[in-house]
């Protein structure tokens, strides 16, 4: 008798269990298809509407203002004329000119170093000599979102200049290209942390065994923690400060962006994972871009009536007939509307490794003692160890304009370094302004950085030599 009963208990057990792992999951079901349907409205629906009546109203006015006599009709007519012809173009200048025009910088003297079948390592000398030896950077490449080549957006503008300048050489270790050129199944944060190191390696040889200086920007950073929460034993040979700029540390506190991710449902999301994997191992970018529109409040901006509405108030590129007329402003707003277009995002995946090291901290964040919620190279890691088993000061930079990534993201990194690690927070910055904004790196400019993040790493580099 008591064998049935301990029996029957264990079915109704599992019944039990069973039926309310249901419900949980109907009820994360019903919360994630409000949650889309509400970033769907906030971000698609009612700036379109909003769109409309913006350009309906401009026009309702300059007739109204030719009506009263204070603008020829000439002028309205021919004002509207160019605004309809401005806001066909965009799309189709989008997608040639600033696609021609994106990522196109190169630096003097620069040379590959290095080169594996995902990333190559390309020396650039500083434009600018220094009395004694120079403090090298090296830029861990990795995946972001539309692509790295924003690091390179167009001559003049781009993110290494601001280091060559001061007299820092950097090492770039970079994509060797898009989808159609390297095989993006084979990047895991594993396969991306031993790139790092090896990378890292050929540059430490080349600056003749000198310590530098490890720098990540957005995603990169984050990844190159990773690499250092993983071997920190290499990177404390290697380097002797450390720097990340707008970089998602702890992702769970990436309100927005973490919110969409908390939203999914797990076996949604296992189920989506697996499927990218059997097909072609990495999310396809239009996907990501989705994701990140959604969440950003930018989905209407990437459709045909966002780009129209875009155009419609570029009136000065409706009678440019070239891209070789084009302003230097026109280019970088082009080449950075292409940046985050889908085109763009198509080209640059994320692939499937990746992904799920970066849901895992923006679901579950970064433990309190610093344990990263996936695991790296097989085993688990702390970020704990660049307090333990390093000496290296770290750095972060923050926009207080930034809408993707807030600064309370580093909280972590403040709890476990104390002293070794400086937090900056520069008030008039956005997300990706450290790199399109050069005269923001510019002493005595109004609008300069304080403080000068490039002062800060040296002195940092300068302590972590001597500690």
């Amino acid at each position: 008798m008591d064998e049935n009963r301990k029996t029957l208990g264990k079915l109704m057990s599992k019944g039990v269990s069973a039926y309310y792992a249901g419900v949980k999951h109907s009820l994360h079901t019903l919360k994630h298809a409000a949650h889309t349907a509400s970033s769907f409205l906030e971000s698609a629906v009612f700036p379109a509407l909003d769109s409309m009546v913006q350009m309906n109203e401009q026009v309702a006015q300059a007739v109204l203002a030719a009506m009263r006599g204070e603008r020829p009709w000439r002028d309205i007519l021919d004002e509207t004329a160019q605004r309809f012809d401005a806001g066909h173009r965009f799309p189709e200048i989008v997608n040639t000119w600033g696609r021609e025009l994106f990522g196109t910088a190169t630096l003097a003297g620069e040379t590959v170093l290095a080169e594996d079948d995902l990333f190559r390592l390309v020396y650039i000398p500083p434009t600018r000599r220094v009395a004694g030896p120079a403090l090298a950077v090296f830029h861990a490449g990795g995946c972001i979102p539309y692509g790295d080549r924003i690091f390179r957006m167009l001559p003049g503008v781009d993110f290494y200049s601001r280091f060559l300048e001061r007299g820092m050489p950097v090492y770039a270790m970079e994509l060797r290209g898009d989808r159609t050129e390297i095989d993006y199944s084979r990047l895991t944060i594993d396969s991306l942390v031993e790139s790092i190191a090896t990378m890292s390696s050929h540059a430490f040889a080349h600056n003749q065994e000198h310590r530098m200086v490890l720098e990540g920007y957005c995603g990169q950073g984050t990844q190159a923690l990773a690499y250092v929460a993983a071997m920190p034993e290499d990177a404390d040979h290697k380097f002797s400060a450390m720097s990340v700029f707008v970089s998602p540390v702890d992702g769970s506190r990436c309100t927005s962006l973490a919110s969409a991710v908390k939203a999914t449902p797990d076996l949604y999301h296992e189920a989506l994972m697996a499927f990218y994997g059997a097909m072609d191992s990495y999310v396809p970018g239009e996907s990501i871009q989705t994701g990140l529109d959604m969440s950003l409040g930018a989905l209407f901006l990437k459709s045909h009536l966002g780009y129209f509405s875009a155009g419609w108030n570029r009136t000065d590129l409706a009678r440019v007939k070239s891209a070789a007329e084009l302003t230097p402003g026109q280019r970088r707003d082009l080449a950075g509307a292409y940046w985050v277009s889908t085109d763009c995002s198509k080209r640059f995946p994320v692939p499937v490794g990746i992904a799920r090291f970066t849901s895992a901290l923006f679901k579950h964040g970064v433990g309190a003692d610093g344990t990263l919620p996936y695991p790296v190279l097989g085993r688990t890691v702390s970020l704990a160890a660049l307090r333990d088993q390093t000496r290296l000061r770290v750095l972060g930079f923050y926009g207080g304009r930034d809408p993707v990534v807030p600064d309370a993201t580093a909280q972590i990194l403040i709890t476990l370094l104390g002293s070794r690690y400086t937090h900056v927070i520069h008030p008039q910055a956005g997300h990706i302004s450290y790199v399109l904004s050069p005269k923001l790196w510019e002493t005595g400019s109004p609008k300069a950085l304080s403080p000068n993040p490039i002062d800060l790493i040296l002195a940092a580099a300068q302590a972590g030599a001597n500690p």
